[in-house]
């Protein structure tokens, strides 16, 4: 596709500036193939009658490459069409612009490549990436996403499908705040314009020139936005725990205190052979004390909640230093994790007025849990085994630790006698999803010990 360089015209300091510009680009192309690889998971298709055509343009200045998608309808392929050649015109203006730096080895580029996912029974997205480079070091990247329901043969926005308000927005607030800068607030205000997809895990969305890295992609599980979708559009999605029957016996697996360089390994490997999924309240000295391991627990692919700072009861202490607990050890385990936790457990379950407050103009959810197994007590795994199975019942949290070594001996035997009783796993959020819960925990036991 590109066009040989004829290094023998070059001269110094020629050769600096193309080594420069030559790394710069392979840097950038690196950067857009990761960025448009899609998730094998996402089972991406395309809507029935639509192709993908490719177009090539090879010219002494430039050179582009674009998909374009054909439907049968010309009525839906217009605005497709519209913002292809919206991005040509702005990539030729361009290259007319520095069209003194272009030619003799050097060209500008323009890449747009598009696919397609199914969102629903009825809607397709189809995504675009377009990538520029130009006389730039970093290239010009841009996400465009279009959601068409086919059934009715009209493209829609998000507000279509789900109640964008102040409530909601809120939500997707407190998944962004590494991002909340003034362009993102901005953006923040009309959904209208967002570029999304939707799937039974997730509704992703893609930011453009709020950070110079490229497009801002965001990730909102779907538990947190089902109260918000349309009742129509959820009952189409395939929800990632449908898999789980009505009726069928789930419960949580939550550890606190953690991470600890010892025991939570072992937990994360006893997990993994059984294929679960659990939630962990870290505590954020101890994320800052040990990453590395704080790190692992999100990338097994487990849920990450606070626990606060420094285990301090929350309900003996002043608000101003209450919410300095709360935060800290939000930004500690976010700077570990890369996650944002959106779930809090007080120490202790010890809960008031201020508390839920402090919670709430966070936008924090409050959870606790219905069977405590007393680990931070008997330290015994056999103890820890019979106080859980005497108290187990469907829809439960149970609390542990993973900063006990006996908790750990106790996990093998505890997972392995549930499963036989016909028990699921869930993390926390997509308990509360089985449950319909929206906010806060309905679980609120005896609580002497978190």
């Amino acid at each position: 596709m590109l066009k040989k360089i004829p290094f023998r015209r070059i001269r110094w300091p020629g050769w600096v500036v193309l080594i420069v510009i030559g790394f710069s680009f392979i840097y950038g192309m690196a950067q857009l193939v990761d960025a448009i690889r899609f998730d094998p998971e996402s089972e991406a298709t395309s809507p029935p009658g639509i192709e993908f055509k490719t177009e090539s343009t090879d010219a002494d200045t430039y050179t582009m490459s674009t998909e374009t998608p054909v439907m049968e309808d010309p009525q839906i392929n217009k605005p497709l069409n519209d913002w292809i050649k919206k991005e040509k015109e702005d990539f030729l203006k361009r290259v007319k612009e520095n069209k003194k730096e272009l030619g003799e080895g050097y060209r500008a580029h323009l890449i747009i490549q598009a696919d397609s996912r199914k969102s629903t029974q009825d809607t397709y997205s189809i995504m675009f990436h377009s990538y520029q480079l130009v006389n730039d070091v970093r290239a010009k990247e841009q996400v465009k996403t279009f959601t068409l329901n086919v059934a009715e043969g009209k493209f829609i926005k998000l507000p279509d499908i789900m109640t964008t308000n102040d409530e909601m927005i809120q939500t997707i607030r407190t998944r962004i705040q590494r991002h909340a800068n003034a362009k993102m607030q901005e953006a923040l205000k009309d959904p209208a314009t967002w570029n999304w997809t939707l799937n039974g895990k997730a509704l992703t969305l893609y930011f453009n020139d709020i950070d110079e890295a490229g497009p801002t992609r965001v990730e909102v599980p779907i538990h947190a936005i089902l109260p918000y979708l349309d009742d129509k559009i959820a009952d189409t999605l395939e929800v990632a725990e449908a898999s789980i029957g009505v009726g069928e016996k789930y419960v949580a697996l939550t550890f606190d205190d953690g991470p600890d360089p010892h025991v939570t390994p072992r937990i994360l490997n006893v997990l993994k052979e059984h294929d679960v999924k659990a939630t962990f309240f870290m505590l954020g000295n101890q994320a800052e004390k040990y990453p590395a391991i704080a790190k692992s627990v999100a990338e097994a692919g487990h849920e990450i909640g606070n626990h606060t700072d420094h285990h301090k009861d929350l309900t003996k202490i002043g608000r101003e230093q209450m919410a300095q607990e709360v935060l800290a050890s939000r930004e500690k385990i976010m700077d570990a994790t890369k996650e944002i936790p959106v779930m809090l457990r007080p120490p202790y379950g010890a809960i008031n007025q201020d508390v839920e407050t402090v919670a709430n103009d966070n936008g924090t959810s409050l959870v606790l849990w219905s069977v405590d197994s007393l680990d931070w007590k008997n330290k015994n795994a056999a103890a820890i085994n019979s106080v859980v199975q005497k108290e187990i019942a469907p829809g439960a949290i149970i609390l542990l630790h993973d900063v006990h070594s006996t908790t750990a001996d106790a996990l093998p035997t505890l997972l392995t006698t549930l499963e036989k009783e016909g028990y699921h796993f869930l993390t926390v959020s997509q308990l509360q999803s089985k449950l319909a819960a929206e906010t806060a925990s309905p679980f609120y036991g005896n609580m002497k010990k978190g």
